[in-house]
């Protein structure tokens, strides 16, 4: 028994093996496996969910303004506008992990938008190493990417720097998002790591927080100085996926 349960067998029935016993053994463990599942679609779903309408509305105004002078630019963001539109509604992704090319032509979309809006504002600093060829969760990293910008840099009247950085492992990736933004109160930052809700900026903390502890057993780290910024960072092992 002690075997079974070491590799990996969730339930066990012994000789002779009563039939009816069997199936509700194979039920239990049936629904167990439907409802963690349910639960991850939902919460995916959930942050998917997570597009502000005044994100929306502020690009469509961008859009509209364009196009009383600059056809190409209004042509460009509406591209990228749909882009980020698409991926955040494709429910196809909201079970499994994604190509990281995947997640990044996504942030790329949504940084195009708000380098648009906020033009000298918004610097954006790419780390990315090349060839990665490996997966990650969906919608773990944009969602980042938006909180550093939304709750960071742009509550501060000053200029910010946002940047990626993504770098190979041997069997693993590291991959982070820092900004020089007005930073994360201890008070949200206890509320991640308690994995309790906090406020606005940590809600989707928290979400991709509890989805990475599922998925690979460790969390975002994150490291947050009130008026200078904030890091947030985490790891993912190329062979879960």
């Amino acid at each position: 028994m002690e075997k079974g349960f070491y590799s990996g067998a969730n339930d066990y029935v012994t000789k002779p093996i009563d039939s009816s016993e069997l199936r509700s053994r194979v039920n239990a463990l049936t629904e167990v496996k439907k409802s963690a599942r349910e639960r991850l679609r939902m919460e995916s779903a959930w942050l998917q969910a997570q597009i502000q309408p005044h994100f929306l509305f502020n690009t469509l105004n961008a859009i509209m303004d364009l196009s009383e002078f600059d056809i190409e630019r209004m042509q460009k963001l509406l591209n990228a506008f749909s882009d980020v539109l698409r991926s955040k509604f494709d429910f196809k992704n909201v079970d499994d992990f994604v190509p990281v090319e995947s997640e990044l032509s996504l942030v790329r979309s949504y940084l195009y938008i708000q380098k648009e809006r906020f033009g000298d504002r918004l610097e954006v600093v790419w780390e990315v190493d090349e060839d990665l060829q490996f997966m990650i969760p969906a919608l773990s990293l944009q969602p980042l990417v938006e909180n550093a910008i939304t709750h960071g840099i742009m509550k501060q009247e000053s200029s910010g720097k946002i940047t990626i950085r993504i770098h190979n492992r041997d069997t693993s990736a590291e991959i982070s998002v820092a900004d020089d933004g007005v930073g994360i109160t201890n008070d949200v930052l206890q509320h991640i790591r308690k994995r309790k809700q906090a406020s606005e900026s940590g809600v989707g903390l928290l979400n991709i927080n509890l989805r990475l502890l599922r998925l690979y057993g460790k969390g975002l780290e994150v490291s947050s100085t009130p008026g200078v910024g904030t890091i947030i960072s985490f790891t993912v092992s190329k062979s879960e996926a």
